[in-house]
């Protein structure tokens, strides 16, 4: 019980500090709504907090610089699961039309997304690099109940 009160602090603030378009990709991994990105995470229900934090979890586990080291951009986006690889596309603007074309076409010189694709990534590896150990979804007076 004594944890709960920074474990939710740290999981809001995380949240909360997040720039717009940063939310927005969380949200669509978390697969809820635009909307949800203009919210504050306290604001939400407990579904939709829930749904946040395993999202970020999930991608925070995804996007870890850690398991970067060694790997290639284009061995790093081969070990994403589709879902992942999705975000990853997503937060870089691409479009359905990209996301569908083999991803070993980032190898070549004329793919003209590979830019912007390396870019989000580096941005996720970013995001999550700091985002809290302990996430938690439940408010502190919850864990009263």
């Amino acid at each position: 019980k004594h944890l709960a009160v920074p474990r939710w602090q740290d999981t809001c603030d995380y949240y909360n500090q997040m720039m717009e378009r940063e939310r927005l990709t969380v949200c669509f991994h978390a697969q809820l709504k635009q909307r949800h990105a203009t919210m504050r995470f306290e604001e939400m229900n407990d579904v939709e907090r829930e749904r946040l934090v395993c999202a970020i979890d999930e991608l925070r586990g995804a996007f870890s610089k850690r398991r970067q080291v060694g790997a290639s951009e284009y061995a790093y986006i081969s070990f994403l699961t589709v879902s992942q690889r999705r975000t990853l596309f997503m937060h870089a603007g691409l479009t359905e039309k990209e996301f569908n074309q083999p991803y070993w076409r980032i190898n070549e010189e004329s793919c003209y997304w590979r830019d912007a694709l390396f870019r989000a990534l580096r941005e996720l590896f970013s995001l999550f690099e700091y985002a809290p150990t302990i996430l938690t979804s439940v408010k502190p007076e919850q864990y009263l109940h």
